[in-house]
């Protein structure tokens, strides 16, 4: 069953044209790990910019932090030219095509915090990328974020506009993620775009 999963995700065209199977091993880092220098992180201030910014999430309650937040990320590719987030999600939403549908992705996102482990991760290749690439710039290199939650994702399993069930996207706007950025480094101009 792990074999035939894992053929179908790698087979199903996902957005702008992206197979994962056509993408090259130098194309991709996986596994990438990071450190963040977080001074001063407040739960408090995190969860006025996730509203603020309407990244729906459950009330984050932890201790401030002073230090450094510490994650791998499944995987870093390019395609055209751009570089993706991905992240496998073995979730099980249900049995059927239809438990895979957007709404039901997107309640998973939301119930399980993903939003902010997408942006945090995005913070990192964004700094990645920034000292790594000649010329970097973000709207031209930064494709944004990938979660495919792979138990729905299937070659012929789409929805009425076409797109691939069981995935779900987003590319934070570059203002925002510099937001979040200052928000990480404690700078208090941070809250909203």
């Amino acid at each position: 069953m792990l074999h035939s999963l894992l053929d179908d995700v790698l087979a199903t065209e996902l957005r702008e044209g992206i197979v994962l199977a056509q993408v090259p091993a130098n194309r991709r880092l996986n596994e990438l790990g990071f450190n963040l220098p977080a001074s001063q992180l407040d739960p408090a201030r995190l969860n006025a910019w996730l509203k603020a910014n309407k990244y729906p999430m459950p009330r984050l309650t932890f201790e401030a932090l002073q230090g450094y937040l510490k994650g791998y990320i499944d995987c870093v590719f390019e395609h055209g030219g751009r570089y993706y987030v991905l992240d496998w999600k073995s979730n099980h939403l249900g049995f059927a095509r239809e438990d895979y549908a957007a709404r039901s992705v997107a309640a998973a996102m939301q119930e399980h915090g993903y939003h902010l482990q997408y942006l945090l991760y995005s913070v990192a290749v964004h700094r990645y990328l920034r000292r790594r690439l000649a010329n970097y710039d973000y709207e031209k290199h930064f494709g944004g974020a990938l979660y495919l939650f792979v138990r729905g994702v299937r070659p012929g399993w789409r929805d009425a506009k076409g797109a691939p069930l069981g995935t779900w996207f987003h590319r934070p706007p570059a203002a925002t993620l510099a937001t979040l950025d200052a928000l990480l480094g404690g700078q208090p101009k941070a809250i909203a775009v």
